[in-house]
């Protein structure tokens, strides 16, 4: 199960250790079932405790993103450390995501 929480109205995800092909599939089913189980069209996930990415990671992250986008609901990324952005930037994926420094600046955003 994800740790998420409420806050302002909108579904806020705690990601942590190394997305990687291991834990990728269960994060993503996770999502997937909060959005669509749980009705949720505002997500914000939190990476402050993200260490790694792999693909894998990133196809989750793709995943939650159409998933929202077709369902008009929307997606924030908050806290990635430097190491786990420089992956972002490297395959050109920070301009696919709205990605912000901290998460009271993600929530302000929505």
């Amino acid at each position: 199960m994800l740790k998420h929480e409420f806050k302002e109205g909108k579904l806020v995800v705690y990601l942590e250790g190394r997305l990687d092909v291991s834990v990728a599939n269960d994060v993503e089913e996770g999502l997937m079932d909060l959005i669509d189980n749980g009705g949720h069209r505002k997500v914000l996930l939190n990476m402050k405790d993200v260490e790694y990415m792999s693909s894998s990671g990133f196809r989750a992250c793709i995943s939650t993103l159409r998933k929202l986008n077709s369902k008009e609901g929307q997606l924030k990324i908050s806290n990635i450390k430097p190491a786990v952005k420089r992956i972002f930037d490297v395959i050109e994926l920070t301009s696919l995501f709205d990605i912000y420094e901290s998460e009271d600046a993600a929530l302000k955003a929505f």
